[in-house]
């Protein structure tokens, strides 16, 4: 059975004659007899019944009518949903990222991204520890966050910047502060991520350079832990400041070293390799066209 015969008929049954469906077809009226004739053989049923000079359909005939128009709706749908599909219009993103990314990087992207592309769906997958380069690679997502240049076969964006956060008791003298310098780090209890946290390794070039360590009363990878333990005065936390809510990482103080902030670009790659899907390319684009400094107020695009 092939969509066409279904076409032939349902053209048939409305014009209730072969040779006006034939003319509405823009087929020979002898081809859609034949494509008839071989559908009923195919079938095993008879599906037009001589009626005065014309034809209608039988009663099975007029039972499978209601199926035909729906296959061949159905047909359409896919037709027109592969269209879409070839123009990003529709489709799944994948994106592969560090759960801090989410609520001020990539949530307002993909608000804004679906509200212009409804037909196309975006996953988010929360990677732990380094970011998942091998899987954009590998094709298993299409793109990844990820803090600095990653890989040279990767294209990217930056999203940003990740700066580092002084999270303290209300009752400390650095509340309500814009900023604290590394320099006064010294001598405070320290809670923060471990050794191979972005926290720390932006860090230790600063605290190399001033020829002084933290005093660590406290590592961990869980930054809700390590604001706990400072917001009860155990300590200064000094975290990532993608950790904090929008609305939180206004409220605290920014660690700068000779009054420049420490921060780390985040920026969002997808592979250079190959071609990438018309849905992908589409959130590409609009990850480009957004130019999109996301900033630490809010989480909204600001021009770059």
């Amino acid at each position: 059975m092939e969509l066409r015969q279904l076409r032939y008929l349902v053209a048939v049954a409305r014009e209730g004659s072969f040779l006006r469906a034939a003319a509405t077809l823009d087929v020979p009226q002898p081809s859609l007899w034949r494509s008839i004739k071989a559908l009923e053989a195919e079938l095993g049923i008879a599906l037009f019944e001589r009626s005065g000079r014309g034809v209608q359909l039988t009663g099975a005939g007029n039972q499978l009518l209601p199926r035909a128009h729906y296959l061949l709706n159905r047909a359409e749908s896919v037709s027109q949903f592969a269209h879409e599909l070839a123009r990003g219009r529709a489709g799944v993103v994948t994106v592969a990222c560090a759960y801090p990314h989410v609520p001020r990087f990539l949530a307002p992207l993909i608000g804004t991204f679906r509200s212009a592309h409804p037909a196309i769906h975006v996953a988010v997958h929360e990677y732990s520890g380094l970011p998942a380069i091998e899987q954009v690679l590998n094709g298993d997502v299409d793109l990844v966050t990820g803090l600095g240049q990653a890989d040279q076969r990767l294209a990217g964006h930056q999203l940003g910047d990740v700066r580092l956060a002084v999270v303290t008791s209300d009752d400390h003298p650095w509340r309500g502060r814009s900023h604290v310098s590394v320099a006064e780090l010294r001598g405070q209890p320290v809670l923060t991520g471990p050794a191979d946290s972005l926290t720390r390794r932006l860090l230790e070039p600063a605290l190399r350079a001033g020829g002084f360590g933290l005093d660590i009363t406290s590592e961990s990878v869980n930054a809700t832990t390590i604001v706990t333990l400072a917001r009860a005065g155990l300590g200064v936390a000094v975290i990532a400041d993608d950790n904090l809510s929008a609305d939180d990482s206004a409220r605290w103080p920014v660690l700068v070293d000779e009054h420049t902030p420490m921060s780390a670009p985040l920026w969002i790659y997808w592979s250079r390799e190959g071609g990438i899907a018309p849905a992908v390319r589409s959130f590409v684009r609009h990850v480009q066209g957004t130019g999109n400094r996301l900033d630490r107020d809010g989480g909204q695009p600001s021009p770059a």
